[in-house]
């Protein structure tokens, strides 16, 4: 069945054919050629403590992962891979003793050097050095402090950051070089309500994003935040999308303390992070997830947790390392320069004293729009190398280089044998590019973005679209060495457009395959981030997806329904998944959610349809649930158990035909499933003392233990309570965290006498009942983009000792 959420109305399921659309046929979707599963084990990973902490970065074209060593053990063991799906075990980075128990190392390049950062056993930090990702590393400093779990970020100026856990958040300071920390120490407001740790800091579009995790590694509840800021030091604010990152019930929970890495099609993120599978020999034991980043303007999601087969990450259209000994037949030159190729040490050309640019071209082209990575090195000291793009022949190309007379990136486009535009940027005083730096670029219409080692250096604003072309590597006047290149033709995170959502989860309506969403506009409207403007009659949007298991799902549409209203349905192929679904008009340009709940998806890699018949909406986003029918549940506990019942916080007891909570400590307890969806759920309660709260949950999911490790936290839950107090009724959201939504004045019965409290959840409305009226207390329609339109019920209790009888569970409407 459909229904508008934020009525809870049942909407018309209408005929089968979207009259006056032309039917158009599809090829079927291309279907992934790797896979790779959550959680993930590897070779020589530690014994009964797994790969903890997992830090993954890039250097030359290969992945390098880093985890943590038991604190009975010293040394870092370090693995390599080229496409982060297939791992080989390098050894032992360091044997240091110092490193016994290295917490979440964490390797930064920078200038032909790579830095290890590490808090052995959790008792201040050590800056380790070598001249390889593999090791072997040294000692380089000595203990200063800092907690645990630092990183380090590089901005845009060359100005280096450390990050680390403290006492009331991620702190923050600036780093003078890569082995000296300033005194001074900053809150940048990254902050859990609790011990935060594991930070990790990016930039992207001249914002700083963190991710961060707490609280506490044993605990099923352990989470991922993000939040984002104009500074790299302070004003760091959650997104409201928070958690990113969470899971306490089923195939993998405690997840956390993540590194953010880019895949091997250079355009799309990875967050790389641990599941807890539980105590170890000497600490927990975990091990290592990958999922997939997506963005939706300012901020993103992730498509995870997941722990089904999921495509391996994409790889690049072209790549080349120059591990071998011959220039191969993918390369043509240009120019006098001297190029050559050995297995020892790549790629390299000798173009001093020569005339003109000398250039290395590769014969495959790229499309229009792309990502392109190279890696640079000038030797001597003299002349200029760099990176050619958008070659079409010799008059029409562009080109970046680095400058060693000026200390300067530069760049060019040449049209017609002409410079059309150029461009320069200063490099940071300290890069030193007669080591081996990184330079990507990202050319996406009439726009080009330089990066050099990570930082933003420069754009061109074209008069006309680069285009495309071939790219490769150039000098002029110089001896230079080269290292991987490639391209992807993704940018800008365009590739989330050809991967398979993982369902259950959520696709954004901008993401279509075939790129429609751009042609039918794509605006920012608040909360919803990037919406699809004007879907319209006869239009289309596909979806790749991944459904594991073939089974009933809800879906959850976002969407703003045009002044005609609008009817839309979902399909597979030629067969409908959701038969059509009228949502009439409603307030200009108000959201709302319309559910269908109950529909079949078979099991495997398909592309979703979404038609609109009639009318037009702005459309957000859908999201996908398992389904479950509502059972009712009668418990008045006479049988003297809570068999069905699972226990959270608390002390629990059945006595006198009653469940009691003690005022020791806040108590939850849930029953029911995940898929359900609307419902009621009813009970005697006791009126709590003053400052003391008891009342119902609906819509809970992901429930943990928040008092479990001194966590000291009642709302580790996503969902609704719906509490009596001294002063009435109140409601408020968990979203492991306590949002206060309404209240109403009730005159409640004295502390310790029974009321009766009842809720109706029907799609994004709560009705809320007490007593023996028949007329709701309070009413409200959570009308946000993170309405919870699912998940058990259960009971809860905060500072008082309370006992809840005659609980009623039934389908809203009588129905399932």
């Amino acid at each position: 069945m459909s229904r508008k959420s934020g009525a809870g109305m049942l909407l018309l399921l209408a005929g089968l054919l979207a009259a006056g659309c032309t039917p158009q046929t599809e090829d079927a979707p291309k279907l992934p050629a790797r896979t790779y599963t959550n959680p993930i084990s590897l070779p020589d990973e530690w014994g009964e403590y797994g790969l903890g902490d997992p830090f993954v970065f890039s250097y030359n074209g290969y992945y390098y992962l880093y985890v943590s060593t038991r604190d009975t053990d010293a040394g870092v063991k370090v693995w390599r891979s080229a496409d982060l799906a297939d791992w080989k075990y390098e050894g032992l980075c360091t044997e240091d003793p110092l490193t016994t128990g290295a917490y979440a190392p964490e390797v930064r390049y920078w200038n032909g050097k790579f830095y290890m950062y590490t808090s052995p056993a959790g008792q201040g930090h050590y800056v380790l050095e070598s001249g390889s990702p593999t090791g072997p590393f040294r000692v380089a400093t000595g203990n200063f402090g800092r907690t645990i779990d630092g990183s380090t970020f590089v901005d845009d100026d060359g100005q280096w950051y450390f990050y680390y856990a403290g006492p009331n958040g991620i702190q923050a300071a600036p780093m003078s070089d890569p082995l000296t920390v300033a005194p001074e120490e900053d809150q940048t407001g990254a902050y859990m309500g609790g011990w935060t740790e594991g930070p990790t800091v990016f930039k992207r579009n001249g914002k700083y994003y963190m991710t961060y995790t707490g609280n506490h590694v044993f605990s099923a509840g352990y989470r991922v935040d993000a939040a984002v800021s104009d500074s790299p030091l302070q004003g760091f604010g959650g997104f409201e999308d928070n958690p990113v990152l969470l899971r306490s019930d089923g195939a993998t929970v405690g997840l956390g303390h993540n590194s953010v890495v880019t895949g091997p099609d250079l355009d799309t993120q990875y967050m790389i992070y641990h599941n807890l599978e539980g105590h170890g020999v000497v600490g927990p034991l975990r091990h290592m997830n990958m999922d997939r980043i997506v963005w939706n303007g300012d901020g993103f999601r992730v498509w995870g947790p997941t722990s089904d087969a999921q495509p391996a990450p994409e790889l690049p259209a072209f790549a080349d390392r120059f591990e071998r000994n011959d220039l191969g037949k993918d390369w043509k030159t240009a120019g006098d320069g001297s190029w050559s190729v050995n297995a020892k040490d790549g790629l390299s050309v000798d173009a001093a004293g020569k005339e003109g640019r000398s250039m290395l071209l590769a014969k495959t082209e790229t499309p229009s729009a792309y990502t392109a990575e190279f890696h640079v090195r000038l030797d001597g000291g003299a002349g200029k190398a760099g990176a050619v793009f958008s070659y079409e022949n010799d008059k029409n190309y562009g080109i970046a280089m680095l400058d060693a007379q000026s200390g300067q990136l530069t760049a060019e486009v040449r049209e017609g044998g002409k410079v059309a535009v150029t461009g320069s940027a200063k490099l940071p005083g300290d890069l030193d590019i007669s080591q081996l730096q990184t330079l990507r670029l990202e050319v996406s219409g009439k726009t080009v973005r330089i990066y050099v080692e990570g930082m933003h250096l420069l754009d061109l604003a074209l008069k006309d679209a680069a285009g495309a072309g071939k790219i490769g590597y150039a000098a002029e006047s110089a001896k230079a060495r080269f290292g991987y290149v490639a391209f992807s033709g993704s940018v800008g995170g365009s590739g989330v457009r050809h991967a398979y959502a993982p369902l259950p989860g959520f696709v954004n309506a901008a993401d279509d395959e075939a790129g429609e969403a751009l042609k039918l506009g794509i605006a920012q409207a608040g909360e919803e981030g990037a919406v699809v403007k004007n879907f319209g009659a006869c239009k289309k949007l596909s979806y790749l997806v991944s459904v594991p298991k073939s089974g009933t799902y809800n879906f959850h549409f976002r969407v703003a329904p045009g002044s005609d209203g609008v009817k839309f349905r979902l399909k597979d192929g030629d067969t409908e998944v959701i038969p059509a679904i009228e949502v009439p008009a409603g307030k200009t340009g108000e959201w709302v959610t319309v559910s269908a709940v109950g529909m079949k998806l078979e099991a495997g890699y398909q592309r979703l349809t979404l038609e609109v018949d009639k009318g037009s909406m702005d459309f957000a986003k859908m999201e996908t649930a398992a389904y479950a029918p509502v059972t009712a549940v009668k418990d008045d506990f006479e049988d003297k158990n809570d068999f069905g019942w699972t226990r959270y916080e608390g002390g629990w007891s059945v006595k006198q035909g009653q469940l009691r909570a003690s005022s020791l400590q806040p108590a939850k307890t849930v029953i029911g499933d995940y898929g359900w969806t609307d419902y009621s759920v009813e009970a005697d309660l006791t009126v709590p003392e003053d400052g003391g709260q008891t009342g119902l949950l609906v819509r809970v999911a992901n429930p943990a233990n928040g008092m479990d490790q001194n966590q000291n936290r009642d709302d580790f839950l996503q969902g609704y309570f719906v509490y009596v107090d001294a002063k009435g009724i109140h409601l408020v959201k968990h979203d492991y965290d306590t949002v206060p939504l309404a209240d109403a004045a009730f005159a409640t019965p004295k502390p310790g006498e029974m009321v009766h409290l009842k809720v109706l959840a029907e799609g994004s409305r709560l009705t809320v009942y007490a007593g023996d009226g028949g007329k709701p207390v309070l009413e409200y329609e959570d009308k946000s983009g993170r309405a919870f339109l699912q998940g058990k019920a259960g009971l809860k209790s905060v500072g008082t000792a309370s006992r809840f009888d005659k609980v009623r569970i039934e389908p809203a409407g009588g129905k399932p």
